[in-house]
Order: structure tokens, then sequence, then C-alpha cells
């Protein structure tokens, strides 16, 4: 069963889950340092004893170092991509399926829209529920150096401390950075669980496709895709923390319950009741996070 606790070693949040054949696996959850805030949104350490398969909900862009053991991850369209020692995970939009040949120990960090906009430079609707090889962005020397350095940190505390360093200083040397409109995305995704478009548009000022050209070069998706995955992920967040099933949301932009259950499997990759139930080691362990909704950005 999973447990969380406050972290030994400064991590914010600690999940572990032991199965009933003694399986172990543990998450550690850090923020970033407030500077890079608007661009990262969290770190983890994720260890598993053994090899290793669950869902992964559709999420932010990440980078994922592996630091010991194999994976590969299968996106929603089918298709299955190996992780290098250092991959960077696109937006995804549909949950995904994640296979660790243990033991496996991975450094991950989670990349907001401004982060990616301003690191990348690549739209991010081209990367969307991809993988790509770490050096495609880094270049091959920075990233066997950042690989080499956390591989030797003594723990998730150097771990955060090399990231937070490297990233403030890519992010001062950066140029120019979208965080109006990533800004006034989030506060719109955060209003209500079915936010309407124009609404954004007529905050934004500006046309419907300039704000759908942004919104995928940024996001990885449209308006209204991103308004039904952030829907998703909320309503499974809720559900997580045993606020409700999906009758709790029919009238705030479901029409009926094949169409919540419906949803809730194209991006988090289970039903309502087996969120409810804990039935994803991965997914429950994911999702403990929200309790900390005061300290991470909501839609992180």
């Amino acid at each position: 069963m999973p447990c969380a606790i406050a972290g030994p070693t400064g991590a914010i949040w600690f999940a572990r889950f032991v199965s009933s054949v003694k399986l172990l696996l543990e998450i550690e959850y850090h923020l970033p340092a407030p500077e890079i805030s608007d661009y990262v949104s969290a770190y983890y350490y994720f260890q598993s004893d053994e090899a290793f398969e669950d869902l992964e909900r559709a999420d932010v862009a990440q980078f994922r170092f592996v630091l010991d053991g194999t994976g590969r991850i299968m996106f929603g369209d089918g298709t299955t991509s190996e992780f290098g020692r250092v991959s960077i995970l696109g937006p995804r939009t549909r949950a995904s399926r994640i296979v660790v040949d243990g033991p496996g120990r991975v450094f991950g960090v989670g990349i907001r829209p401004s982060g990616w906009g301003v690191f990348t430079q690549r739209p991010a609707h081209e990367c969307a529920n991809r993988l790509l090889p770490g050096y495609e962005i880094l270049g091959r020397k920075l990233e066997a150096t950042l690989w080499e350095e956390l591989n030797s940190a003594s723990g998730f505390d150097e771990m955060v401390a090399i990231s937070n360093t490297r990233s403030a200083q890519f992010y001062r040397e950066a140029g120019a950075k979208p965080h109006w409109f990533v800004t006034l995305v989030d506060k719109w995704l955060d209003a209500n669980l079915s936010p309407d478009v124009k609404d954004l548009q007529a905050e934004a000022g500006l046309s419907a496709r300039q704000t759908e050209r942004l919104a995928k070069q940024l996001y990885g998706a449209p308006p209204k895709l991103l308004a039904r995955k952030y829907r998703a992920l909320r309503t499974a967040h809720a559900i997580s923390r045993g606020k409700g099933d999906w009758q709790s949301f029919i009238d705030e932009g479901y029409y009926d319950q094949s169409h919540c259950i419906r949803e809730i499997k194209t991006f988090i990759g289970i039903t309502p009741g087996a969120i409810r139930d804990h039935r994803s080691p991965l997914t429950a362990m994911t999702f403990d996070h929200a309790r900390l909704l005061g300290k991470f950005r909501a839609l992180a």
C-alpha cells in the first residue's frame, strides 16, 4: 500500500509503495528555487527495486535523467520509445505507459510552458507525445556533464541544488520570456472546469488563430484540448483525495457518466473508480503531492 511522509532529506514530499509481492517504489518531490519557479514546476526522484510497469497521466514536459536501469514509454497512439541516459518528454495530451527494467533510479525535472519556450526554442506541439534525446537540446557535451554531476550527487538534495544552479544560469541568459501569455492561460484554466476559449481570446487581446498558435507553441495543444486535459486532471486529483466520484462533476463540465469516464481514461489512463481505489501505484503516488497545493502551483 502507498504511504506518504515528510522527506527526511529536505524533500517536501516523499511517497513509498510496497506491493503484496514486496515491490518497492519511492518518489520524492522538491520545489524549484523561487527564481526559476516560472520555468520549472518540480523536481522528483524515482526509485524502483525491480522491474516495474504502470500508467502515467498526460503531463507537462519533462527532463528525465536515467541514473540506473533502462526503460521505455508507450504513448497513447501506440508509439514506443526507449529512454536514453538523458531524455526530454514533450508535453503529453494522452495517458502513456511506462516500463522500467529495474532496479531503476530516475531524476526528473518538470518543465512549465515558459520553461519550454525559452529552453528548447521549439514549438511544443511538434514535440508533444514524443520522447527526444537530451543532446538534441543540450548538446552532447552538456548532456554528458549534467548526467555525470547528477549521478555523482550524494542524494536528492544535491541533485536539486545542481539543477537549480544550472537552470538559473540558463534562464538568466535566455531571450524573450513568454510569461504574460502563460500567466493568462494558467489563470484561464484554473478559473473553472470548463473555461470558454472566447474568454481567453478577449483577455489576451488576440484572434482565435493567434491564441491557438501561441497555446500550441508553449503548451503543445490548442486551448480546447488544454481545457479538456486540465479538467480531467483536476477531476482526477479531487477523486484521488476523496472529494467525490464522477457524479460530483457532471454539472461542472461533463455531460454524463460515460463522458466523464471516457475523458478520465484518455488523460489519466484509468477510470475514476480505479483512481479512487488506488489501483495504479504510480498514479496514486504522483497524485499524493496534490495535498501540497499551497506550495506547488495548482496546475503543476
